[in-house]
């Protein structure tokens, strides 16, 4: 399973498949995406650039983000993908949620709100993948146990998104935080993950953060 599709579990209601009301939304999806190209081996950080590298992706959706980065004219950093991928890929949450159908994980439900606006919810078929992901997130930030490969990348962006509370006990938050940035700071200085995959880390986390803060920033002004 992507890590793209471990954040679209997470992030989706079990019995109702409505999202989240994230301030992240698609862009969290598309830094979690990178994350999966650089875990892959099909894209690494040259300085603040991403760029793609030899290799084949197994998954469709891989293939068509590596394909675009591979046709930029030139390299570009991980602000320009996270708010790019979102919208070349369309419909890109749609995507993500049909391959969790497709491995019978999730199902797809359509309607119309009032009649007029289409809507999609993604309720679960199978609990058990998540079940999983949230038990062994629980016990890497709850209770201090070793994060694997995959949660290495993963934590960081949950903790971006301000996610990391909703993984662990009431009285568990204030130690996850601190784990999360624990493992946040391992994965960016590289000694959790290989140096390539790191610096991917670091530039994802920077650019799904300005995403994120950037509207709320405006809003502030605006109030």
């Amino acid at each position: 399973m992507l890590i793209t599709e471990e954040l679209f579990l997470l992030t989706h209601d079990d019995e109702t498949g409505k999202a989240d009301n994230l301030v992240a939304g698609a862009v969290a999806f598309a830094g979690a995406l990178l994350l999966d190209l650089a875990e892959q081996g099909l894209v690494q950080a040259d300085g603040k650039k991403l760029v793609p590298v030899g290799s084949t992706a197994t998954h469709p959706l891989l293939a068509e983000a590596a394909a675009e980065l591979a046709a930029s004219k030139k390299p570009r950093d991980a602000r320009h993908w996270v708010d790019r991928l979102p919208r070349v890929l369309k419909p890109f949450e749609d995507k993500i949620g049909t391959s969790l159908v497709e491995r019978g994980v999730l199902r797809r439900e359509d309607g119309k709100a009032l009649g007029l606006f289409k809507y999609t919810k993604w309720p679960e078929r199978d609990p058990e993948p998540e079940r999983r992901l949230r038990a062994g997130l629980a016990d890497v930030l709850g209770r201090g146990a070793q994060p694997t490969p995959r949660q290495e990348l993963l934590i960081p962006l949950l903790a971006t998104m301000g996610y990391v509370p909703k993984l662990v006990a009431k009285d568990e938050r204030k130690a996850a935080k601190a784990r999360a940035k624990e493992i946040t700071d391992a994965a960016k200085d590289g000694s959790l993950v290989s140096s390539a995959v790191s610096q991917s880390v670091a530039a994802t986390q920077s650019a799904v953060l300005a995403a994120v803060m950037t509207p709320m920033i405006a809003a502030s002004v605006n109030n």
